[in-house]
Order: C-alpha cells, then sequence, then structure tokens
C-alpha cells in the first residue's frame, strides 16, 4: 500500500527515508551499538503512548532524559523502540522521527540503538527510551530542616490533557519538561536530590520521596505556583497531572541560590516545605496516603491521533441518524456511507462504517465503528467513480422507489437505473460506472433474485450526502 508500513521491522529503505535523517546517530551498527560505561552510568527507562502524533518523540526522550538528570547524570545515549499499528502511514513515522531528533540533539544525546517496527494488536504508537548519561556527582541524603522546593508549575499538564480530551489542540505539550530545570541545578551543591513530577501529580512525586527515603515531609500547598488554567478548576490540584514540575530537596543555606538560578532560566520557584523528624507526607497538616491516579491521568493510552477524514465521516453519520424520516429511506440490509482519501487506490483507502445504520423501533440505529477496508462493495463504487471524477470521494446506499427517484430528480440530481445482472464479481453498481460513459449522481438497482433493491448516491464528501438526504426524507 503507497504511503503505508507493512507488517513487522520497517525496511532499510524507510528507515533511512523516515527515520534517520532526523535522529542524531554516529553510526548503524548490527543488531545494536557498542557505547563506553563506567561505574558511575545512570540508566532510566520510560514509555511514551497516548499524546498527539506531534508531542510522542518529544515525551519519549524527556520522560526518560529527564529521569537520568534528575539522578545528577549527564544524558548521553538512548536507545529507542517505535512501535505502530499496522498500515501506519509513512508520514507519521517522520513527524514521531523528527521530533525525537530535534530534542535529542537539542541536548546533544545521540540515539544508539533501536527498534521501529509495525505489529498486529497495537491501537495507537508506542515509544519506548532508554536513556544513559554519566553522574557528574552522587545523590545526597535528605535530613530534618532541609527545605522542600516544587519548581515550575502545578497543574498545566492536566489543562493541556483536558484541552484535548475536549477536542482543542494545542502545542502547550512542549514546555511540559523539567530537562532544562535539572540541568541548570545540577551544578548547585545545595541541592541533595531531584525528583520530577509524573503520575498521581505533586503529591504522588512527594510521597515517593517521603517513602524511598523514610523521612517526613510538610508542606504548604498555598505557596505553591499554580498554572493559571488549573485554578478554580475543582479538585485536588496537587494531584492534577504536572509533569514538568520538579521537586527539590535543598539544605537550608542554599535555598536563596537556588532560587536565584531559577529565576535566571525563568522557572517559577517555591519553597513549599521542610524535611522533619518522622515519617510520611503531610500537606497542610494532614497527613497524605499512597496516591491513586486521578481521571485526567487515565487519558493516557486513550488519546488516539486525531484522523480528521474519520472524524468527519462519524460526525456525518451521527448527523444521518438524526434526520426525521431517515428510518424511511434505510434498506433492510442497512445503510452504509463511506469516505475515500484523496487519492485513494484500494478499499484500504476508503473508510466506512464497521457495520450499518439500520432502523429500530426508536429510529436510525448507528452499529459499529468506522474504519478503513470497512465496506468493500461501497468502497468500490466510490473508488470507480473517482477515476472518473477526481472530486467523488463519497457514496451512501439508501432503498429505491420511485418516491426516491422522483425526491432525488427533484433535487436536481441525475439518476439512473441500471439492469438487474450486471457482467462481472463483485457490486452490479461499480461495474456499471465502469463499462459506461460519464457519470451520474445516482444509481438505481432494481433488485435481483435475493437481493435488494438499493439506490447508491455519489458525492463530494460525507456532509454533502447527508445535506441530500435530508432533504429526501422530507419527500419521500
Amino acid at each position: 500500500m503507497r504511503g503505508e508500513l507493512g507488517l513487522g521491522k520497517v525496511t532499510k529503505e524507510v528507515f533511512r527515508r523516515s527515520v534517520l535523517p532526523y535522529i542524531p546517530v554516529d553510526e548503524i551498527e548490527l543488531d545494536g551499538a557498542t557505547i563506553e560505561l563506567t561505574d558511575h552510568t545512570v540508566i532510566a527507562h520510560s514509555p511514551s503512548v497516548g499524546v498527539p502524533l506531534e508531542a510522542l518523540g518529544f515525551f519519549a526522550f524527556h520522560y526518560a532524559a529527564s529521569n537520568v538528570a534528575s539522578r545528577f547524570g549527564k544524558p548521553t545515549h538512548i536507545v529507542t523502540g517505535i512501535y505502530l499499528p499496522l498500515r501506519t502511514p509513512e508520514e507519521h513515522l517522520k513527524v514521531i522521527a523528527k521530533s525525537l531528533g530535534e530534542e535529542a540533539r537539542k541536548y546533544g544525546v545521540k540515539i544508539s540503538a533501536g527498534q521501529t517496527a509495525t505489529y498486529y494488536g497495537l491501537e495507537i504508537p508506542l515509544i519506548t527510551a532508554t536513556c544513559f548519561g554519566e553522574a557528574l556527582r552522587p545523590m545526597g541524603e535528605p535530613k530534618p530542616g532541609d527545605v522542600v522546593a516544587v519548581i515550575g508549575e502545578v497543574g498545566g499538564e492536566g489543562v493541556w490533557l483536558r484541552e484535548l480530551s475536549e477536542g482543542v489542540e494545542s502545542d502547550a505539550w512542549r514546555s511540559f519538561t523539567p530537562l532544562q530545570a535539572i540541568l541548570a541545578l545540577q551544578g548547585c551543591l545545595h541541592i541533595k536530590l531531584m525528583h520530577d513530577v509524573s503520575e498521581g501529580g505533586v503529591k504522588g512525586g512527594l510521597y515517593e520521596v517521603q517513602d524511598v527515603y523514610a523521612v517526613r515531609i510538610a508542606v504548604d500547598s498555598g505557596s505553591l505556583n499554580y498554572h493559571e488554567g488549573i485554578v478554580g478548576a475543582g479538585g485536588d490540584l496537587l494531584r492534577a497531572p504536572s509533569y514538568g514540575a520538579l521537586i527539590a530537596v535543598i539544605d537550608a543555606g542554599g535555598v536563596d541560590e537556588v532560587q536565584r538560578i531559577c529565576e535566571e532560566q525563568g522557572i517559577p520557584f517555591a519553597a513549599a516545605g521542610r524535611v522533619e523528624e518522622g515519617r510520611g507526607l503531610f500537606v497542610d497538616g494532614v497527613e497524605v496516603a499512597e496516591q491513586k491516579r486521578v481521571e485526567l491521568d487515565e487519558l493516557y493510552g486513550s488519546l488516539k491521533p486525531l484522523d480528521t477524514l474519520l472524524s468527519s465521516l462519524q460526525s456525518a453519520l451521527e448527523r444521518l441518524t438524526m434526520i426525521p424520516g431517515i428510518d424511511r429511506l434505510l434498506p433492510q440490509v442497512g445503510t452504509n456511507l463511506v469516505y475515500a482519501k484523496d487519492g485513494a487506490e484500494t478499499a484500504m483507502d476508503v473508510a466506512g462504517l464497521s457495520g450499518r445504520v439500520v432502523a429500530s423501533t426508536s429510529g436510525a440505529l448507528l452499529c459499529g465503528e468506522t474504519a478503513y477496508g470497512a465496506s468493500r462493495h461501497l468502497a468500490s463504487v466510490v473508488l470507480e467513480a473517482g477515476k472518473k471524477v477526481s472530486e467523488i470521494r463519497s457514496a451512501v446506499n439508501i432503498r429505491s422507489g420511485e418516491d426516491v427517484t422522483t425526491g432525488l430528480r427533484g433535487l436536481g440530481l441525475s439518476v439512473v437505473t441500471i439492469p438487474c445482472k450486471v457482467e462481472g464479481e463483485g457490486c452490479p453498481v461499480t461495474h456499471y460506472i465502469r463499462s459506461h460513459g460519464g457519470l451520474r449522481d445516482a444509481y438505481v438497482h432494481p433488485g435481483d433474485f435475493g437481493v435488494e433493491p438499493t439506490t447508491t448516491i455519489l458525492g463530494e464528501s460525507p456532509e454533502r450526502l447527508v445535506e441530500i438526504l435530508e432533504e429526501l426524507a422530507k419527500v419521500a
């Protein structure tokens, strides 16, 4: 299939065309790579999934690199795995590789080895990254009297996720990384440890620190810097997704220096609390138990790359089911509506409904999901029509009848009735279009033994066909 990736590991040609130009590598080696490690090597691994396509490479890099850097390591190499659903457009691979490569180059990190492939069973892209780095110095142990700082804004990632779930797209994600702050602070010897905020929000991050180091942390939530969009959102803001924020434990004498470094970097700083005698996490005087993920966190993995063609088709189908009297136009076999990609060549380039729109006691019922290759016969019709008039990319089938034919002609559409039997296997409408000159707006098949009479209507888009059905339902 032109422009789509086949099953399994991508070919060398695809790799050289759509991955290698975008990522920083020393040289390609067989099966893996050889790099020099020391007893001070820091390693971290993270996956990236469920975010917009253009952000996947960004987060794959930053999740792993930030973890290495927060352990006072300088990220130097990354091993990646780019795992994609079958029939992913090659252009999507380029987008991912470009984003990944841009971030790696920005921070001087080489991509040493990895895997790029498509597999059955994947519904959305999954990127994994293992980052290596050289430890610049050891981490310190938090002690009573140390200051606990939260660097960066709380809740920005949560606002972005909420907007994504509502269909609002933005590039706000480009600021959701603590890596800039971590690298700027690594040389400050007053900082004992750093921990980036990920799942569980700020409370989750603070809980992990006190749990690992067996200390008591007391924090004042009112001292933190909150993202403007999260204020007033309701719920526990310290549990909101806040990737890009950073927790730092600082000896009491170094707070001013850390704050100065943050100000120079333009990063908000808040001395939010202290390490105390005992154990546990206390926020505003209330002890905090281990945090479960909040609803916004659950959006990760459920956000699929936006396919505008599938989205348009889905909207048109939903609009179709709402047409007053549409059930009177539905054939017994049900109705399907298809939409072809620009330049479509095969049925896999044509999206349709995996089920049908059928009549029920409560009106038209939408059964199935929109997917490419979901309607073989109707797809063949629109593919054949598109060869004659490239603007024709959509088709819908409804019942036949004199009232339907008259109604369509009354709307100014050209209609032809085709013979019951047409030579060749497959859809009769497809064969008729192929063997006759010109193109009509609608084709009536009068039916045959065991075959229900139907009318197939062609159009430039699903929206146009729904408009026709809206008018037709008024008169037929």
